[in-house]
């Protein structure tokens, strides 16, 4: 194929829209209107930043008892962008049967966003970006998930994307936890996957192994004050350079002296 054509993508995750949306306090109320300004901040960085692509790595919602107005505010949120958005389920907003993204027809108010919904694997290729995508449903039946099983080997010269939605464990330890993504498998994904971008984790963190470039971007608003590690979102370049990305502050709150 030609050279293939730079990629920019904003990459969020754990959005958690409408955790406070069933609760009347003053606290709730507040937490909610931020959680939905820092996704509204997402969108705004996606357009300012004219990035081809926005990425949710699962857990846009926090739960499949909302109140349909929050599922049309992320829909009407995400048709602002003016790219493409691909979006992978959480374990708060699993893909099973009756499930919030079957009940709800997202894809008609944002014409331009893909869900994945394929438990076993999808692969998407868009026809306007030199992209190949990949990932997995997340469904609450499935007690063994493993969200990087079935990654398959490159197809061709395109940027390579893998979503997923899991615990990351370093070689050499065991976990207790369950949705487990094993350094090993990030790591075997060398020469294959040019970008991996995680969720699952409210704090940001770095989990590149064996060359694979392997994020976490963090929640945009933290559930809880005391994670201090989230807020961003990842703008991710991928060009002749290779691929480069950087944390931009989304949570619409002044940044604290001890940050």
């Amino acid at each position: 194929m030609p050279e293939r054509r730079p990629l920019r993508v904003v990459h969020t995750s754990d959005v958690h829209l409408g955790a406070y949306s069933g609760l009347r306090d003053g606290y709730a109320s507040e937490r909610n209107a931020l959680m939905q300004e820092a996704f509204i901040g997402v969108v705004d960085l996606a357009n300012r930043e004219r990035a081809d692509a926005l990425l949710i790595a699962g857990d846009l919602f926090d739960n499949d008892r909302i109140h349909e107005s929050v599922v049309t505010f992320a829909a009407e949120q995400i048709s602002r962008f003016e790219g493409r958005t691909f979006l992978i389920p959480g374990n708060h907003d699993p893909m099973d049967p009756g499930k919030i993204y079957w009940r709800h027809d997202m894809e008609a108010i944002a014409p331009r966003l893909t869900i994945l919904r394929e438990p076993a694997g999808q692969i998407v290729e868009p026809d306007d970006l030199d992209l190949v995508l990949w990932g997995r449903a997340y469904i609450d039946t499935a007690r063994d998930f493993r969200p990087l099983e079935g990654l398959p080997a490159r197809q061709d010269g395109r940027w390579h994307v893998a979503m997923a939605h899991g615990h990351f464990v370093p070689s050499g330890t065991n976990s207790i936890h369950s949705l487990l993504m094993h350094e090993s498998e990030i790591a075997a994904a060398a020469g294959h996957w040019d970008y991996m971008a995680f969720g699952h984790w409210e704090p940001h963190a770095d989990v590149s192994a064996g060359g694979t470039t392997a994020i976490y971007s963090g929640a945009p608003m933290p559930l809880a004050d005391a994670n201090r590690r989230a807020g961003w979102a990842a703008l991710v370049d991928f060009d002749d350079s290779g691929v480069r990305w950087q944390l931009r502050r989304v949570d619409p709150r002044p940044v604290p002296d001890t940050l």
